[in-house]
């Protein structure tokens, strides 16, 4: 009946009569560049955004961290100070562009780190839209408002673990 978590919500709230919506901003993939297969990037978390604009901001902020793969990602090399380093995201996310019907997410499996998470664009995306907007890697110290700052540190204190459940 629905296809994971963000539907449950969805269902939960019209069910209970209180108002839905969705973050303005597409998710993002959190990772590491993967030194192992050339500088590729390796996502293993899922990046998802604030409903609104705080002050001081340009646009909505990340505010919640899936790391969905981080189950299955071998420990290879990663550990504190080097695991939540690059997002990798569209150049224009807002979740209304029309876009990011030419994006692509998918699972790849890494040579020494196992599962990870890209994004690019289909095969058939027209290159008018290649040349003004494309798929970005930036570093996590590059996001606004240095909202990763201490992350990583808090992540690991509070239990956080790389591979095994």
């Amino acid at each position: 009946m629905c296809g994971g978590d963000k539907d449950t919500f969805r269902w939960a709230f019209r069910i209970l009569g209180i108002d839905f919506g969705v973050s303005p901003r597409w998710m993002s993939a959190l990772g590491v560049r993967n030194d192992y297969e050339g500088g590729r990037f390796c996502g293993h978390s899922v990046l998802q955004y604030d409903l609104d604009t705080p002050e001081g901001f340009t646009r909505p902020p990340p505010l919640f961290v899936h790391s969905n793969l981080l189950k299955h990602l071998g420990s290879s090399g990663l550990g504190k100070g080097n695991l939540f380093t690059h997002i990798r995201r569209m150049s224009n996310d807002y979740s209304a562009n029309p876009s990011l019907n030419y994006a692509h997410s998918w699972v790849y499996m890494g040579e020494a780190r196992g599962m990870c998470l890209d994004l690019d664009w289909h095969d058939h995306t027209p290159q008018e839209l290649r040349d003004v907007e494309w798929p970005e890697t930036i570093s996590v110290d590059e996001e606004e408002g240095g909202v990763f700052e201490g992350f990583e540190e808090g992540w690991f204190e509070e239990g956080g673990r790389i591979g095994g459940w």
